[in-house]
């Protein structure tokens, strides 16, 4: 192996856009093993690149990868980023003075499943990384270290000046050739990165739109809720009304015919006085019956209740317990079996819908076993309701609206591929009621 074939390894942080730390492979090894903290990053996603240098100090490799640091400045146990093998497949980047790089980043991943542990270079002026690096390279304050250089021979004087002056030409030209495809590179690169910094912002946009509809949705049936609820005890009301009105005219019917008999009777102030007794005393007798039976009714429904509460809590207790126990068994189960194969560099992936491939570590695996659908909701930044509709409409994309007989329409619909474009009341209606629908809300009086 020739002198310029030899490469050194290291990795570089980065902080708000600046070099925060600059270690060699070796280095950060040891802080990978959980040897050497770093307090500073304690709890920090921090973003990183790993780079091959050659004798010349030009960078001919580079992984932007993202480490995760627990409290204690430990780099998380769960954290597996194959940096060697990413960079080892990478496809070319930027000229950084040894032709063009092996690239891995987030917008040129060549594992997939890895795509989501991958960032972006800075490529704006000032605060590029690629410039930045280049720089603290070639000043060494890493301090790497080559084998020497043999002495070469002393050229010949008798060279033709004619052939050297053809070989410089062709140099020439093929340096220009070379320059141009590598400022194209550069600039598709750049391209790419851009576009993965709108997509990641237009995600977000999306999740915060989902939220804030679903919140709107919330609003909007608890309301209607509420209407019903209102509508439903006014008719109860109503109904009472009517009942105690009934009664309260049959009553006045009865002592208007008793006090008509009583005028006619000898004794009329004695007569008027005995039914007014005779009303009050039954009146009293009446209040008297339906408190005692509707505190008897009360009496009954607390109870219910108070035994209901308790085995309500007896049930969540040994759910809770049981919930409790399995996690543990299936966590420390799946660690004592599947961190083996992690350290052997075995990556698990599974295929979760919404979320392509995603590469599980160890602290993943209960936590995907225990609920994918929760896993896979909490990666594509939904609540769990919203993701299960999703996955509905995904899986058998029709209209989902009921008419008055309850019945769905059935109608078939296009289907939405990513959960943040998916709008419960809309995507999964077909155009009649989603136009019904758009109708009913703007008739909604504000």
């Amino acid at each position: 192996m020739s002198r310029e074939d030899i490469t050194l390894e290291a990795v570089i942080i980065f902080a708000d856009g600046k070099i925060d730390r600059e270690l060699q492979y070796p280095e950060f090894e040891a802080i990978i093993d959980g040897f050497v903290p770093i307090p500073e990053f304690a709890g920090r996603r921090m973003e990183a690149v790993y780079l091959r240098v050659n004798p010349s100090f030009r960078i001919t490799s580079c992984v932007f990868f993202l480490v995760d640091f627990d409290a204690k400045g430990m780099i998380a146990s769960g954290w597996n980023v194959p940096m060697q093998s990413l960079a080892d497949n990478a496809a070319r980047g930027p000229d950084l003075g040894a032709g063009p790089v092996a690239l891995a980043c987030y917008s040129q991943c060549p594992i997939q499943w890895q795509q989501r542990n991958l960032w972006d270079p800075v490529m704006e002026p000032g605060r590029n990384s690629f410039v930045l690096m280049k720089k603290a390279i070639v000043v060494n304050t890493l301090g790497l270290l080559f084998p020497k250089q043999d002495e070469e021979p002393e050229a010949s004087p008798e060279a033709d000046h004619r052939e050297l002056r053809d070989a410089l030409e062709r140099q020439y030209a093929q340096t220009m050739r070379t320059r141009l495809a590598h400022t194209l590179k550069e600039q598709r690169l750049r391209i790419n990165t851009l576009k993965s910094r709108m997509a990641l912002k237009l995600d977000a946009l999306k999740r915060e739109h989902q939220v804030r509809l679903e919140s709107y949705n919330l609003r909007l049936q608890q309301a209607d809720d509420a209407v019903a609820a209102a509508d439903e005890r006014i008719k109860t009301l109503q109904s009472e009304l009517a009942l105690q009105t009934g009664k309260v005219e049959g009553l006045k019917e009865y002592y208007e015919h008793k006090l008509a008999a009583a005028r006619e009777s000898d004794e009329p102030d004695a007569d008027l006085e005995a039914l007014e007794l005779d009303f009050a005393d039954r009146l009293e007798r009446e209040v008297e019956s339906v408190r005692a039976e509707l505190q008897q009714q009360l009496d009954m429904r607390e109870m219910e209740l108070h035994y209901r509460q308790q085995q309500e809590a007896s049930l969540r207790d040994e759910i809770e317990h049981l919930q409790s126990n399995y996690a543990s068994l299936l966590k420390h189960g799946a660690t004592q079996v599947l961190l083996p194969m992690e350290k052997a560099g075995i990556s698990f992936v599974v295929h979760a819908p919404g979320c392509g491939q995603l590469s599980l570590s160890v602290s993943d695996v209960s936590d995907y076993m225990s609920d994918p659908e929760a896993f896979a909701a909490s990666k594509c930044g939904l609540g769990l309701a919203l993701y299960k509709q999703w996955l509905d409409h995904y899986r058998s994309p029709y209209c989902t609206a009921c008419d008055e007989a309850n019945e769905e329409c059935g109608t078939g619909v296009n289907r939405v591929h990513n959960p943040a474009d998916f709008h419960h009341g809309e995507s999964n209606r077909c155009p009649e009621h989603r136009h019904s629908v758009a109708a009913k809300v703007s008739a909604r009086p504000l």
